[in-house]
């Protein structure tokens, strides 16, 4: 367990998903129910290089969490060796949970009229992060 690109790997991984998961939801959103601010500023200019950047660093931004979190969840595990399972490890979990309590707070009180959406990434931002990235730690140390 001593070669951290693996453990960088399995972030990516995880990061990846959950960034593309992520930008298409919100890309969804904004075409289906654009907020008033960025109705009004598409009439004035362009929005389409604020979208990009956003975009941009929204998806490095869910890769730089999620190898910090792969780091964690490394750094966690209980056992020398440890087992795919549901919660390899209740410390990680309380950190994952700890960290959807922290996005949801702020997230349902600026989007108080999008909660289905919200709810809909905190499960996947759970299965994610809860579930995917410290198993696939394990997996990727495995060999």
């Amino acid at each position: 367990m001593d070669d951290p690109l693996r453990t960088v790997v399995a972030g990516l991984i995880g990061g990846a998903l959950m960034g593309m998961t992520f930008m298409t939801h919100m890309a969804l959103l904004l075409v289906y129910h654009p907020p008033e601010v960025l109705k009004k500023r598409a009439v004035e200019s362009t929005v389409s290089g604020l979208i990009t950047v956003a975009s941009v660093i929204t998806f490095v931004s869910w890769n730089l969490l999620a190898i910090a979190m792969a780091f964690a969840a490394l750094a966690t595990q209980s056992s020398d060796r440890p087992q795919v399972s549901v919660a390899p490890s209740p410390v990680y979990l309380f950190i994952v949970m700890f960290l959807t309590v922290f996005i949801a707070i702020p997230a349902f009180i600026i989007f108080r009229d999008r909660r289905q959406h919200l709810v809909s990434e905190l499960i996947l931002f759970l299965g994610i992060f809860g579930l995917l990235i410290p198993n696939l730690v394990i997996v990727v140390h495995r060999t």
